[in-house]
């Protein structure tokens, strides 16, 4: 798996997260994931969710 990130300092709401698997391509906006916005682990957490649920 790669992962690229993009964040947007001044707006979150901007920032995303592409990632590369085995046999797809991925866009995950911050928007679309929960996380605690303080905590990078949660931030991972969040992603991780977003990939495998």
């Amino acid at each position: 798996m790669e992962c690229y990130t993009y964040i947007d300092p001044e707006s979150t709401e901007d920032s995303f997260f592409v990632v590369k698997t085995t046999n797809k391509v991925i866009h995950i906006s911050f928007a679309e994931i929960t996380y605690d916005p303080i905590s990078f682990p949660s931030l991972i957490e969040g992603l991780y969710r977003a990939i495998y649920e």
